[in-house]
């Protein structure tokens, strides 16, 4: 709760690993609900993490599917609706756990990187990572040497992400538990999400960020001719992505430039911006007409 509440009371965005078969035993099987009730609704999430904290590289195909699939099916049960997910140990560079993964209904999964240049995901004008199933993260704590284990080291990597422009995710243990495995001080974290907070940056849910980069990648703008009379003043635009609405559901950001008059946008003839000659609005892009008309 101290870290929860932490990242709640700045605004910061966070998820928690979900190992399914914790939640079957009687003493833990409340939780879930308090999880989808409390936790959820802060902006705290849950990404899988198989059904059992195991090492899924070391398994076939057929029971790291089982695995994964066991702890897809128990997470959408319990209402915490998985789409990401994480590989216990970073232990799934295996083309075929990666396919498992996929197979079971995770839409992307994450592993580790100690390569901090290469920790930063889509920099730039780059639209999609090289593998959205062994996605790179930042290790924080004292389990190595070659982890961050205070904040100190995690400021040039937050500047670096701001500079160009990219996503790069976090991988935290044993916030504030000295006993636990890569312990990382309460303190040091707290300090990392006001850094997080004061910076440029879009503080995301992994599954959040991960649907946004899809849908941007996916996405398209088309300019229906004869819709409207020359001359009215009126563009109408198709903004869609193909991908399914029901999973892909983060809005994107999009900013209309004018040069020689102010315009409005609207969606479904609702105001949604202007009028101004720089506008921005979020959409998410389900086929949706999108209005850009002159004042």
């Amino acid at each position: 709760p101290l870290v929860t509440d932490a990242a709640a009371e700045q605004g910061i965005r966070m998820d928690m690993e979900f190992v399914s078969e914790v939640y079957q035993e009687a003493r833990w099987q409340h939780l879930p609900e308090i999880y989808r009730y409390r936790l959820i609704p802060q902006g705290i999430r849950f990404f899988g993490h198989g059904h059992t904290h195991a090492l899924h590289d070391t398994m076939t195909y057929e029971a790291a599917y089982e695995s994964f699939s066991q702890n897809f099916d128990l997470m959408t049960s319990w209402g915490l609706r998985p789409r990401a997910y994480a590989y216990p140990g970073s232990a799934g560079r295996k083309v075929s756990t990666q396919t498992a993964c996929r197979d079971a209904g995770f839409i992307c999964a994450r592993g580790a990187e100690l390569n901090l240049n290469k920790a930063i995901i889509v920099p730039g004008e780059e639209l999609a990572p090289e593998n959205w199933f062994y996605l790179p993260s930042v290790v924080m704590g004292n389990a190595s040497h070659r982890y961050l284990d205070r904040h100190e080291k995690l400021l040039p990597v937050l500047d670096r992400t701001v500079e160009k422009g990219g996503w790069v995710i976090l991988m935290y243990h044993a916030i504030g538990i000295p006993s636990g495995w890569s312990y990382y001080p309460f303190e040091d974290f707290r300090q990392d999400i006001e850094a997080i907070a004061a910076r440029d940056l879009w503080s995301a849910n992994f599954d959040a960020a991960a649907v946004y980069t899809m849908e941007r990648e996916a996405l398209t703008l088309d300019i229906l001719p004869g819709v409207h009379e020359p001359g009215d003043g009126l563009t109408t635009i198709r903004i869609k992505d193909g991908l399914a609405d029901d999973l892909y559901d983060e809005p994107l950001t999009f900013e209309v430039i004018a040069y020689r008059t102010d315009v409005t946008v609207e969606i479904d003839e609702r105001l949604i911006a202007g009028p101004g000659r720089r506008l921005l609005f979020e959409a998410i892009p389900t086929d949706l007409l999108v209005t850009v008309s002159t004042t």
